[in-house]
C-alpha cells in the first residue's frame, strides 16, 4: 500500500510516517516497480504504527518506543525487563498527576484570590 493509504488507515499524517521511517520507527518494503517509484508498505507497518501510536498515548516517548519495540520484537528483554519498563512508566505518570494536581491547587488558590 501507498502512504496515502496507510495513514488513512492509522490516522497519522503522511508527514508523521515519514517522520517515524526517518528516525528508524518504521520501514517500507520496497518501491512500486512503475515510474513513479513511491515507497510500498505492508500490514506489518500498520500494525506498527498503531502500536506506536498507542504508545506515545500511554506516555512513551518515541526514543523508548523505538527501544522497546526493537528490542521486544527481537527478544532481547527478559521479562522482568518488560515489567521494569512498564512499572517505571506508572511512575513516571504518577509524577505528571501529582505535578498536574499541585498545578490544579495553585491556579485555585488564584483564582479564589480574585473572587
Amino acid at each position: 500500500m501507498l502512504i496515502g493509504e496507510l495513514s488513512k488507515k492509522t490516522e497519522l499524517s503522511k508527514d508523521t510516517i515519514r517522520f517515524y521511517e526517518k528516525i528508524g520507527l518504521i520501514s517500507h518494503i520496497g518501491r512500486q516497480s512503475s515510474h513513479n517509484n513511491y515507497k510500498q508498505y505492508d500490514s506489518k507497518t500498520v500494525e506498527r504504527l498503531k502500536l506506536i501510536k498507542r504508545a506515545k498515548e500511554l506516555g512513551f516517548t518515541l526514543n523508548e518506543i523505538r527501544q522497546v519495540i526493537n528490542d521486544w520484537q527481537d527478544n532481547k528483554l527478559s521479562k522482568s525487563e518488560k515489567i521494569q519498563i512498564f512499572q517505571n512508566k506508572i511512575l513516571d505518570i504518577d509524577d505528571r498527576i501529582n505535578n498536574l494536581k499541585d498545578i490544579k491547587a495553585y491556579l485555585k488558590s488564584k483564582l479564589e484570590l480574585l473572587n
